[in-house]
């Protein structure tokens, strides 16, 4: 059997508000039902491929009160400050939990699935891995258990995606595998396992200037190549 390893968020569902409003409410203490600014938004969502740990949400969130948000935001990176980091994703995990246990549905008006998703749920004969940085609880609540799901506790003791994507391919004999990601800085570390094809999906939160495929030409992929 083939093993598809998919990422969650930017690939199967659109949660970049819920990351949104859990930024602005633990760095700005803005309420969380405070409105959305348009203008902030759009450039955190057009730089969000900055980020690929919790912990970068920190500086992004800073950076897009500027006019060029990429310099902003790898001058902030430069000078980390580790434990203000850390405190802020502690705090904006535990708000994440805190919001799905008080407001379960302002959070699920917060996401929503893309077209792939739905493609996914009709593919057979694969094993499905969403491996994601994303809190495991989290995509449990939004997928349930019919895939493996290696979030963001089971990621703890791996460097990376790759680093954990290359042990599962070698635990568990896989013949070939293919791994789908919105952002490039996860695919490059996996571009010389053996028996992996890693494809940028050209939806999500893809970097400026790249160009990855649709979801069409992706699921097209898997099929032809299964056959």
């Amino acid at each position: 059997m083939q093993t598809l390893f998919l990422d969650f968020d930017g690939v199967l569902f659109d949660t970049l508000k819920e990351a949104y409003i859990l930024c602005r409410k633990v760095f700005c203490k803005t309420d969380i039902f405070e409105p959305i600014e348009p203008e902030i938004y759009e450039r955190f969502f057009r730089y969000k491929f900055l980020v690929y740990n919790i912990w970068q949400y920190y500086y992004l969130i800073q950076a897009v009160q500027q006019e060029n948000v990429e310099f902003e935001f790898n001058r902030l990176v430069a000078n980390r400050d580790i434990e203000a980091e850390a405190r802020f994703e502690r705090d904006f995990v535990g708000l994440r939990v805190e919001l799905l246990e008080q407001y379960p549905d302002f959070v699920d008006s917060l996401e929503s699935p893309f077209p792939f998703w739905d493609m996914v749920q009709n593919l057979q004969g694969f094993d499905i891995v969403v491996v994601s940085r994303k809190n495991s609880f989290a995509i449990r609540r939004r997928i349930g258990d019919r895939y493996k799901i290696i979030g963001k506790e089971e990621l703890e003791h791996v460097v990376d995606k790759a680093e954990f994507i290359r042990e599962y391919i070698a635990k568990n004999n896989v013949e070939r595998a293919f791994f789908v990601d919105d952002n490039s800085h996860n695919l490059r570390p996996c571009e010389g396992i053996e028996r992996l094809t890693c494809l940028l999906a050209g939806w999500g939160n893809i970097a400026i200037g790249e160009s990855g495929m649709s979801a069409e030409e992706i699921i097209k992929f898997f099929t032809v190549t299964k056959k």
